[in-house]
């Protein structure tokens, strides 16, 4: 008698997270004894503002510990709308087009889920956030994976995207700022994806989770150009504007039809979200944003720390200057050896954890990606340890 496997066959091909074995290798070196500089880990290392942490200890307190409604809180979702219609110029039904998710990352599982027949494509940035190709698979659908082009703040190879059409093509995602390069498209690379769904008939799904983390320039969301909004999925975060990595709210701003599927959705996978938490959040955006500027101007300090210092490293080249996010994604210019052979020595050597390029595609292979979401004076040892390792390295 043949027996049936355990395990589905759609998790065949879903592997852990390559940042989490970095994270958890660091953490068994640290349990030596040895101070680790975690530039693995896309967190910003500030704790989330007073005044969030408040406004969900006095809902607890006043017993806002039930269930929310699936969609999120009204008030939420109000406050959601402003947000997208202050800083983005959009304007949305809150009863109809906005709904809270469990982070950004629960945000795109519902929009594949949503949108994905088996088998359908869906043009992904190559390299990308490892969740984006496993999220499509899980919904059933292809991830096809594009070049960027490093020269230009790692845009789409659109002539590569156009080849890659077939009659299953059903959407493209954009990530803008960009994880794990941190470039970030002008107005006008933007203007040229969107224009490139509208001419293709794709739905354009745009991951804005690092919007108001851009140095060079303002953001832009694809959703703004004239007739794009309908076409166009915003899933979003509050996870690192305001440091509630934890916290796991995030949100989609889409169409009354896709808000609708993943509603449904959300009603047989959580229900709803913590609704404290949410109360929390409402705090976050309508209150004052002082404390996103402050903290966007201290990743601006240490960006330049980064940039300029990695720059003066031999054996490391920076391809194309990151703009925004938290991360820089540099080249691994030694012969004869990996970029993974790299990321391990630093860890194993220097106690420097960074991610493998190829954590995050074949587009990354002979990157590493470095976060710098940890202190100015983490960022500035971090770099002298690599700074030491690469003169072994060379030596080699």
């Amino acid at each position: 008698m043949d027996y049936l496997p355990i395990i589905s066959n759609r998790l065949t091909d879903i592997s852990f997270a390559g940042i989490r074995k970095v994270f958890q290798r660091a953490n068994e070196i640290e349990a030596q004894g040895k101070k680790v500089i975690h530039f693995e880990i896309g967190r910003p290392d500030f704790d989330t503002p007073s005044h969030i942490k408040e406004a969900a200890k006095v809902a607890l307190d006043k017993g806002y510990v039930h269930y929310a409604p699936n969609n999120g809180l009204p008030a939420l979702r109000e406050a959601l709308a402003m947000r997208l219609r202050i800083d983005k110029e959009l304007n949305y039904d809150l009863e109809k087009e906005i709904m809270v998710t469990a982070g950004g990352q629960e945000a795109l599982y519902l929009t594949f889920l949503s949108l994905l027949n088996d088998g359908d494509q869906v043009i992904i940035p190559d390299p990308s956030f490892g969740p984006f190709a496993l999220a499509i698979q899980l919904a059933g659908g292809i991830p096809v994976k594009i070049p960027l082009e490093p020269d230009e703040n790692f845009s789409y190879d659109l002539t590569a995207a156009k080849r890659a059409l077939t009659r299953r093509t059903k959407a493209i995602l954009v990530n803008s700022p960009h994880n794990p390069t941190g470039g970030c498209l002008t107005k006008e690379q933007l203007k040229e994806v969107a224009d490139f769904a509208v001419e293709n008939d794709l739905i354009l799904i745009s991951d804005e989770a690092y919007d108001k983390m851009i140095y060079e320039g303002n953001f832009v969301s694809p959703a703004s150009f004239p007739g794009m909004q309908e076409r166009t999925v915003i899933c979003g975060t509050l996870s690192k504007t305001y440091a509630m990595t934890g916290w796991r709210i995030g949100y989609i701003a889409a169409s009354e039809t896709i808000i609708g599927a993943a509603i449904r959705l959300q009603q047989n996978v959580m229900l709803s979200l913590c609704t404290f938490a949410q109360y929390g959040a409402i705090a976050a955006l309508t209150g004052s944003q002082e404390c996103v500027e402050s903290m966007v101007r201290e990743f601006a300090r240490r960006r330049l720390l980064v940039l300029g210092r990695l720059k003066q490293i031999p054996g490391l080249e920076l391809n194309g200057i990151p703009q925004g996010a938290f991360y820089a994604f540099p080249r691994v210019t030694l012969p004869n050896i990996t970029s993974a052979q790299v990321a391990n020595y630093l860890l194993n050597h220097e106690g420097v954890a960074v991610v493998d390029g190829l954590a995050f595609g074949q587009g990354g292979n002979g990157h590493f990606r470095l976060s710098y979401a940890v202190s100015y004076d983490d960022c500035r040892i971090g770099l002298e340890r690599i700074d030491e390792a690469m003169k072994v390295l060379r030596k080699l």
